[in-house]
């Protein structure tokens, strides 16, 4: 397990992560390793006293691993990254109540060809996920649409916005100035807001192109500025899919991105996804988001899909 900056303040939670509870409460929780990289993380709890297993990597976003602990149970995990969280067992809360999110943008976030394909199998079944996000559409057009008519009829509790890409681009029917995009955005997040929605902000993520110091070539700067402004600003949830994603390829490279390749696009399409790379990068998406969220969200949130 990692340990932060100030071990002190947290000295209680590790504690109860690594060693077993009085035996006065009936309930324990240890971990394992077994191997190299393998580790077992063994529970148990009363059997009137369901309890449920849970895991994160930042101590703000927890997610459920096993619920309904009664009795002995243990769990392994064969991913090289579990050093690097911690886990907790809790009296199992009450299930969530159900919730919509709908997502938004270009084809940059679209089922098609896009990160929005790969997230729902992160979301539990009292999450419903629907996907407004199409190719060819920035916030000029998606006001303008019947999308957007029908956001307003199913007033989803969350709205994920992804724009930038479209809104940039070459083609003058649908592209905006900078001046057009802020307003944009803001109609369609006081238009979220008046039906008590939240909406979520997300930056356009880092294209696949390196300089010829292997490093990602900075892209869509300016727009993902204004994303970022107006969340601090309203106070809004923010995904900075931009950074998050420039690591990810800075880390990887050119070769080691190759699977994310959309065999849809051009050989140079450097921005869609297979739908394996939509389900690799989404996953460090749904991770990012507020701790609101850990109650719908899987333990698949942990695991990176294998690479080919």
């Amino acid at each position: 397990m990692r340990f932060p900056v100030s071990l002190s303040s947290i000295w209680p939670l590790i504690c109860a992560a690594a060693i077993p509870a009085p035996a006065g409460f009936g309930q324990s929780l240890s971990i394992a390793k077994v191997g190299a990289t393998n580790y077992s993380v063994q529970a148990s709890a009363p059997a009137n006293n369901p309890h449920t297993l849970q895991a994160s990597a930042d101590l703000q976003l927890w997610v459920d691993l096993r619920s309904d602990v009664q009795g002995s149970t243990t769990v392994t995990l064969d991913d090289a990254t579990v050093s690097n969280r911690y886990f907790r067992l809790i009296p199992s809360p009450p299930p969530p109540p159900p919730i919509r999110i709908l997502l938004l943008g270009d084809s940059m976030a679209s089922d098609c060809c896009g990160w929005g394909g790969g997230v729902y199998g992160y979301f539990k079944p009292e999450a419903t996920v629907v996907n407004y996000a199409m190719p060819w559409v920035s916030t000029k057009v998606f006001l303008q649409s019947a999308e957007w008519d029908k956001m307003l009829l199913i007033q989803p509790d969350y709205v994920f916005m992804q724009y930038g890409f479209m809104d940039g681009g070459l083609d003058f029917d649908r592209n905006t100035t900078l001046e057009e995009f802020e307003a944009n955005l803001r109609t369609i997040i006081d238009a979220v807001q008046s039906f008590n929605g939240v909406p979520v902000l997300i930056t356009v993520h880092a294209a696949r192109l390196w300089d010829e110091n292997g490093k990602v070539v900075p892209a869509w700067e300016e727009r993902n500025d204004i994303t970022r402004r107006l969340a601090a600003e309203l106070d809004l949830p923010l995904v900075d899919f931009y950074k998050i994603t420039e690591a990810l390829f800075n880390e990887l490279g050119p070769e080691g991105t190759a699977f994310m390749h959309w065999a849809g696009g051009t050989p140079d399409d450097f921005m869609h996804f297979s739908p394996l790379g939509a389900q690799y990068v989404s996953r460090l998406l749904v991770n990012a988001l507020p701790a609101s969220f850990s109650p719908y969200l899987t333990g698949m949130v942990f695991e990176p899909p294998p690479v080919p």
